[in-house]
């Protein structure tokens, strides 16, 4: 590339990426906070927090990436076409496609990246989160339970006024609704919680126990010195089913033989979808450069070119995503959605190397003006 070239190459790529790490920064920080009860409520530390966290960020890039490349797109040839200076590369005799090639190049560059996220780490990234994610749900500590608070588990619901430093709770109250037909309710002046292999157990001091039969409506009332009620937490359960977003690429392809049709179909379009997405950084690259090098050279409609170029990138992957999930009822349309690419691509590519000419006003001299009055009645 030219001096020219490289320079729209480094500004475009700097400013993808610092809009790809704001965006995804912002974004990151909202879907985050949906694991700090994982904190105040389940006593489990930062590290592990920022762990779990951590692993969404490889879908936010994904995500993210092709839309902050649209935006460095449209502001470097919005600066570009304000500061007149695509009229300075067309006069010094540079065409569309020398113009277009350093944001073709950095797309190409951004597409290797976004494949690596897309076939290897994303998939990794799933599979780590939510083994951590069920880890955390089936491995729970005494440190979960918060004074003042109520909280649920395996369906228990367990509240205690207030914690001392020892660890002992005061004010004690247990809705047991593990069985529908024996629903208990505990309360207890004074308890403790202990750690078993099997989950946790709660030890109850000086308190009662109420029940009500289900078949005369009586309650039953049985008063305690002590009383203990176990919570397995830690169940042994059969390995998770992972789902299409955490299959490798060879998963993929070679699927296991006794998933159900719809599993089947929902891996053919995760498949296409992790190819088909990276690709539309060259539709947004062709579609935000021809807003701005087709037409006549005109200062105030610098809008009007932001706009249509925004709609056109809107309108195709609305589209495109609108193909992919119908794909999985009607296959034949996952062919559609590669064509639709190809097809603007090789459009895009057309009016650069070929643009439309415009439309010159016809001249009307003063001899035709004469001719055409005197055949008038």
């Amino acid at each position: 590339m030219n001096r020219l070239g490289r320079y729209i190459f480094s500004q475009t790529f700097l400013l993808t990426i610092l809009v790809t790490a704001i965006l995804s920064t912002a974004v990151w920080l909202m879907q985050s906070l949906r694991f700090i009860d994982y904190v105040m409520t389940k006593g489990i530390s930062f590290l592990i927090f920022f762990k779990l966290s951590s692993f969404l960020l490889p879908t936010l890039v994904s995500t993210i990436l092709p839309v902050a490349f649209l935006i460095a797109i449209l502001f470097i040839f919005s600066k570009l076409y304000s500061d007149s200076e695509l009229v300075v590369m067309r006069s010094l005799g540079l065409s569309n496609l020398q113009i277009m090639k350093a944001p073709l190049v950095t797309a190409l560059l951004f597409l290797s990246i976004l494949y690596a996220i897309n076939l290897y780490i994303q998939p990794l990234a799933h599979t780590e989160f939510k083994d951590l994610r069920e880890d955390i749900r089936h491995s729970l500590t005494g440190k979960w339970l918060q004074p003042a608070t109520f909280t649920a588990i395996e369906g228990i619901t367990f509240y205690t006024k207030r914690k001392t430093r020892s660890g002992d709770m005061k004010g004690i109250f247990v809705y047991d609704a593990r069985d529908p037909k024996n629903v208990a309710a505990i309360t207890a002046e004074v308890g403790q919680i202990v750690e078993t292999p099997k989950g946790l157990r709660f030890i109850l001091y000086r308190g009662t126990r109420q029940v009500i039969d289900s078949k005369t409506r009586k309650p039953s009332i049985l008063n305690f010195e002590q009383y203990s009620v176990d919570v397995e937490t830690n169940k042994n359960t059969d390995p998770r089913h992972k789902k299409a977003n955490e299959l490798s690429m060879a998963e993929l392809f070679h699927p296991d033989g006794d998933l159900s049709d719809k599993d089947k179909k929902l891996i053919r379009v995760e498949v296409h979808e992790r190819i088909l997405l990276p690709l539309m950084l060259f539709p947004f690259a062709l579609l935000a450069g021809l807003a701005f090098l087709l037409g006549d050279y005109n200062r105030r409609g610098r809008s009007k070119r932001i706009i249509v170029a925004v709609f056109s990138c809107l309108i195709l992957e609305v589209s495109l995503f609108s193909i992919l999930n119908i794909s999985s009822k009607y296959e034949y349309l996952i062919e559609g959605a590669y064509g639709l690419v190809i097809l603007v691509v090789l459009v895009s590519f057309k009016l650069l190397i070929w643009p439309p000419k415009p439309i010159k006003p016809s001249t009307v001299t003063s001899e035709d003006l004469l001719d055409s009055l005197k055949e008038s009645p």
